[in-house]
């Protein structure tokens, strides 16, 4: 019950709004940082993410988020730890399933580079920024007011050169335009993994970073 009412409180202010960008402060802050970590792929019938969320801040939580692939489509399973950060078995099963084999692949001044790829966030694009300020300002305050009146158009895929690929997923909570890009998994032939970190904010502090997963087509 305890954590049934800190993820409503999650939801809950997370659709707070604000008139100005001065009335920020004057709202209640709940600074809610998600961390992400990946364990590995599933090998069957429909390959399986397995991905670990901690929540920080006041929404204190650890989720495990399984996300299943069928064909061009994903579908989600959320879990939630009795523990928080308590991820020390979850680990010990990539011994005992079979899992795909990640290539190797590696950081350079913010491009990410393998013998065959390479991946680079998108340029600073200031008018996306400016819109969001606007938007905030009107009464938004992350990334499902964000979406809900931008769609598509209110974010920049990565950059992703020496193969074509197809977006297959991404996590809701990320605001996608100037960000980062803080890990990258890649399975030759299958699929990517881009894990992304935004600098900027939410109303209320919540991290607004996010994740991104490519299904690969077929080779340049």
């Amino acid at each position: 019950m305890k954590h049934l009412k800190i993820l409503i409180a999650i939801f809950s202010f997370s659709f707070l709004s604000i008139s100005s960008i001065e009335k920020t402060s004057k709202i209640f802050t709940i600074v809610c940082q998600e961390t992400f970590h990946f364990f590995f792929l599933t090998k069957w019938d429909s390959p399986t993410f397995w991905i670990g969320i901690d929540v920080s801040g006041e929404c204190i939580a650890s989720y495990l988020v399984q996300i299943n692939i069928n064909n061009s489509s994903a579908s989600v399973l959320l879990s939630e730890l009795k523990n928080y950060k308590n991820w020390e078995r979850i680990p010990e099963l990539n011994a005992v399933l079979r899992t795909y084999e990640e290539g190797i692949i590696e950081l350079k001044d913010d491009v990410w580079i393998s013998e065959d790829i390479k991946i680079t966030p998108p340029e600073y694009d200031s008018a996306l920024a400016k819109e969001f300020n606007t938007h905030i300002i009107k009464g938004g305050g992350n990334t499902y007011t964000w979406y809900k009146v931008k769609g598509d158009y209110g974010l920049l895929l990565p950059k992703i050169e020496g193969l074509n690929s197809e977006l297959l997923y991404k996590h809701s909570r990320g605001l996608y335009f100037n960000y980062n890009i803080s890990e990258v998994h890649y399975f030759p032939g299958n699929y990517i993994l881009i894990i992304t970190h935004q600098p900027r904010l939410a109303v209320g502090d919540n991290s607004m970073h996010g994740f991104f997963i490519f299904k690969i087509n077929n080779e340049i």
